[in-house]
């Protein structure tokens, strides 16, 4: 007999279907899945509701901006009552986060402590390679501290502060070493903040003398040349070392294409988007406030991504979040970039993928949302799956009676703004689950953070 069972439901099962049926949890993990499973010690009915595997966040940034034990607190409760299950943190030494560059060895134990009993979520690491220094580190890093994907900023190249290590030499040996790792560890991944720094530097110093002001003045100063520059080095490196590679926030047509080509030439490379990329442009009434890294792009852009995505071709979707105040994004130039997505990850993509363009059904937008990113981050299949022994990690999908729009309030970040306010939702997270316990519902989250580090690659075992 199962500890838990939820009862009547629609079983949202990623890449295969949707049916009526049932699902049993005992000990945290998923135990049954089917039909008539009897009786448990609690039930829940659902009454019809879609359920699926929790969502995996593939991008978040916590401690960016602020504390790191104060992010991991209100973040994730964000994430949660979203129905996100994991986030996959990216993190890095030097400022905002550490004094100087140090070595991973001894800031990324400290920087777990800082989380620890803070997550609502379960998490994952994606750690920034910056100096000589760390590449003698990802051994280390990847068999003992479980982290399986790390990050390289092409965008960073030439900065005195943080980037004097970086250029293609490094990117170079950094992929030739998780090329190198990756037999005995499928799961490793480099990802790569793909835009050409110089690109970036030359069309920002244009703007500024112009007095640009506005987000179409920002993504000509973060121009789609400069991403589509970067992703074929990126591409080109990929089919040079055969070292497995993800492509983060692609925002752009070209962007995608040049990325599309090298995997067609036969990188292993994932391609990933964000939700901004996919709901934003140029012309948003939100202004500055959806300032972020790349820039979001013009209504064609838009166009193209979603196309990728009906086409299976972008094959992550992330929210690149991170808390900031509305204060800090008074003018364009110095305004902190990105903002806050992780809870409306999958109610605005159901929204628009599902209900608005009906590109996609629920059980694509799960196979993106919660198998695919978990596969790309060393989680599937204990994250990501609605099979026994999977952890019970689960979103309960409901239908609203009235469309509800998005407010500050609603998307409970410690950030008091947001570029999605007044988005219309017909369906909205109702019940999540993390390892079988109830985390979030109707009347909000429930008890302290339980969320724990994800030492990678996951199993079922």
């Amino acid at each position: 007999m199962s500890d838990l069972l939820l009862k009547n439901a629609r079983l949202v099962f990623p890449h295969r279907g949707v049916v009526d049926g049932e699902i049993g949890i005992s000990g945290g993990r998923i135990d049954s899945v089917g039909k008539d499973l009897g009786r448990a010690d609690h039930e829940i009915d659902l009454h019809g509701a879609l359920v699926g595997p929790g969502i995996v966040d593939p991008h978040t940034h916590l401690g960016i901006y602020r504390a790191a034990h104060e992010d991991a607190r209100t973040e994730s409760e964000c994430a949660v009552r979203g129905g996100v299950t994991t986030m996959v943190t990216y993190w890095r030494v030097g400022e905002p986060y550490t004094d100087g560059l140090v070595a991973y060895g001894r800031a990324f134990g400290e920087f777990r402590e800082r989380l620890e009993g803070q997550m609502h979520t379960d998490y994952a690491v994606n750690l920034g390679m910056l100096t000589r220094a760390h590449l003698g580190e990802v051994p280390d890093l990847v068999h003992r501290q479980g982290v399986t994907t790390l990050k390289y900023f092409a965008h960073y190249e030439g900065r005195a502060d943080i980037g004097h290590d970086l250029d293609t030499g490094y990117f170079f040996a950094l992929a030739e070493e998780v090329a190198r790792l990756s037999p005995a560890v499928p799961a490793i991944r480099l990802s790569v903040h793909s835009e050409d720094p110089y690109v970036v530097r030359e069309a920002t110093d244009r703007e500024k003398k112009a007095g640009g002001n506005d987000l179409e003045a920002y993504r000509r100063a973060r121009p789609e040349l400069a991403e589509a520059i970067a992703v074929d080095r990126l591409g080109e490196v990929a089919l040079a070392t055969r070292a497995p590679m993800i492509l983060p926030h692609v925002s752009s047509a070209i962007g995608y294409a040049r990325a599309h080509e090298f995997v067609a030439r036969g990188a292993d490379l994932t391609i990933e988007t964000s939700l901004h990329y996919l709901t934003l442009t140029t012309e948003s009434p939100a202004g500055i406030l959806a300032k972020v890294n790349p820039a979001v792009r013009r209504a064609e852009d838009v166009e193209a991504l979603w196309s990728a995505v009906a086409a299976g071709g972008l094959g992550c979707i992330g929210s690149d979040h991170a808390s900031n105040l509305r204060q800090e994004k008074s003018e364009l130039w110095s305004a902190k970039p990105a903002f806050a997505g992780t809870g409306l990850l999958l109610p605005l993509l159901f929204e628009e993928g599902v209900v608005r363009r009906r590109l996609l059904s629920p059980e694509s937008l799960w196979g993106i949302l919660a198998e695919n990113n978990a596969r790309a981050h060393g989680l599937f299949p204990r994250k990501g799956a609605l099979v026994p022994g999977a952890d019970a990690d689960l979103v309960v999908l409901g239908k609203l009676s009235e469309p509800r729009r998005v407010t500050v309030e609603s998307v409970h970040s410690a950030s008091d703004y947001s570029p999605y306010e007044g988005r219309e939702l017909h369906h909205v997270p109702t019940h999540t689950f993390v390892r079988g316990e109830l985390v979030a519902d109707a009347e909000g989250v429930r008890g302290p953070g339980h969320g724990a580090y994800l030492h990678r690659p996951l199993g079922l075992d």
